[in-house]
């Protein structure tokens, strides 16, 4: 029943209470969300970046920031109207584009990077894996951050950590395919990858990072 009500509650938050995600991110996270996001960008390679599930569109700011040609993509038309919203503000136009992480419309090889952080189980689909490795060009990675332990400090830290482990987002990944993401191993693995995890520690958090390398 619960898995069932978290599954309801995210679906309304990447849709129809879009609106709300930055606020109930930053809540969650006691104000370590941006941070969390960041920690993909040391590890992006080459210049063409694909953000996958781009959300309010926080990361395509610090992308082009950093000076890489940022491609938004996401499914909910809810997250791509904020986005575009909030990069106007800023006069960014990075494409945004709409769609299955299935079925990308992307040619073959033109990425150097995907990114992406806290995807839902769409990170684990093998058909999702396969599309990745389609876009991505000789030696580009697929980076991407699915969890994050907060070290409980006040009762603030304490009762966000209680809140990512119900919500299943702060258990570590682990290559024997245990913890999360369930399967992602062998999805990778199957669609051309080697993957390794990085464990980046901040001053309240750590921060998992799966770097699956082609």
């Amino acid at each position: 029943m619960l898995r069932w009500l978290l599954r309801v509650g995210f679906r309304l938050l990447y849709n129809e209470f879009a609106y709300t995600y930055d606020l109930v991110s930053w809540t969650v996270s006691v104000g370590q969300w941006r941070e969390w996001q960041r920690q993909v960008i040391p590890f992006v390679v080459g210049e063409r970046v694909l953000e996958v599930a781009h959300g309010t569109g926080d990361l395509q700011i610090d992308l082009a920031t950093k000076g890489y040609q940022p491609v938004a993509f996401d499914l909910s038309p809810f997250m791509g109207r904020i986005a575009k919203r909030k990069l106007a503000r800023r006069r960014l136009f990075p494409p945004l584009v709409r769609g299955s992480v299935t079925a990308l419309p992307f040619p073959s090889g033109h990425f150097t990077t995907i990114v992406s952080t806290f995807p839902s189980e769409f990170i684990v689909d093998p058909a999702a894996a396969r599309e990745f490795r389609r876009v991505l060009a000789d030696s580009g990675r697929m980076v991407f951050v699915p969890a994050a332990t907060i070290i409980p400090g006040h009762i603030a830290d304490q009762l966000a950590r209680w809140l990512f482990e119900v919500t299943g987002q702060s258990t570590a990944p682990t290559l024997d395919g245990g913890g999360w993401p369930p399967r992602l191993t062998q999805a990778y693995q199957a669609a051309g990858f080697e993957v390794r995890i990085e464990r980046v520690p901040l001053p309240r958090s750590l921060v998992w990072v799966v770097v699956a390398q082609v």
